[in-house]
């Protein structure tokens, strides 16, 4: 015969997850670059849905070392490498159009008010 803790384990049992919670919020940080991403290239909802996991973990990658007790130096050195990881996983989903307008971009600046100085 099985005792009444054991019953008692059971009965419980369905109530307790195995499994961690996944958040389904995400941050605005993300929300905007994906955002910015899409209307600068006509991403489709496709590359959309491929791009938003990879910001995802770059956020929260970002936020753990922030939150380290590393020198200033390493938060620095650390995030821009999880950011270079990062883009080299969202330039895969780029098209060949997409890309070249990247590097057309980068090579001729539009204005800013970060970067008044660049030609278009």
């Amino acid at each position: 015969m099985r005792s009444p803790l054991f019953l008692a384990t059971l009965a419980l049992l369905p109530c307790v997850s195995f499994a961690e919670p996944v958040s389904t919020v995400i941050p605005p940080d993300v929300v905007q670059e994906l955002s910015v991403m899409t209307s600068r290239l006509n991403l489709s909802q496709s590359q959309q849905d491929r791009i938003r996991p990879i910001l995802i973990a770059e956020w929260n990658k970002k936020q753990s070392i922030e939150g380290s007790t590393v020198t200033d130096q390493q938060k620095h050195n650390q995030i821009g490498a999880n950011h270079r990881s990062a883009l080299q996983k969202i330039k895969v989903v780029f098209t060949p159009q997409q890309m070249a307008q990247i590097e057309q971009e980068q090579n001729h600046p539009s204005p800013s008010s970060t970067n008044p100085g660049a030609q278009k």
